[in-house]
């Protein structure tokens, strides 16, 4: 399979820069999927579930948010926040969960901003679950 060059970037680091073959992200609007010769495009990244393949493997990560580019065979993604998915607590990630749930269920009269925010903890906590779960399930190959 053909590769193209995928770079991720952080505020405070550069995460990743490889040759890749296949790399999956949430977009702002849904999963998107980049394979070599993908058209060019500039989209806002959203938060979930990162794969990426490489001929010998392949890598999870949660993204949380930012922007995506693809130009010239080159994926560059500009993540506000990334975590491997080895590294997150199926645990932690149940309790963040549960938690984001109840802010839910107790939201009441809150504004539209205020849902927002609690939409995309609850977004973002269920995708750490699956992560986590994903994980467990496939020791060694992350």
């Amino acid at each position: 399979m053909s590769q193209f060059r995928c770079q991720i970037v952080t505020p405070s680091e550069a995460v990743l820069d490889e040759q890749v073959e296949y790399v999956s992200f949430p977009a702002w609007d849904g999963q998107v999927g980049v394979i070599a010769g993908t058209s060019p495009f500039l989209m806002n990244a959203g938060s979930g579930s990162l794969r990426i393949e490489f001929g010998n493997g392949s890598r999870l990560y949660l993204l949380d948010g930012g922007f995506a580019r693809m130009q010239d065979d080159v994926l560059t993604l500009l993540a506000d926040d990334i975590i491997p998915a080895d590294q997150i607590e199926l645990s932690e990630a149940e309790e963040e969960l549960a938690a984001a749930s109840a802010a839910a269920t107790e939201a009441g009269r809150t504004s539209a901003h205020q849902r927002k925010e609690i939409e995309q903890a609850q977004d973002r906590a269920q995708a750490k679950v699956q992560l986590a779960r994903a994980t467990s399930s496939r020791p060694g190959s992350i």
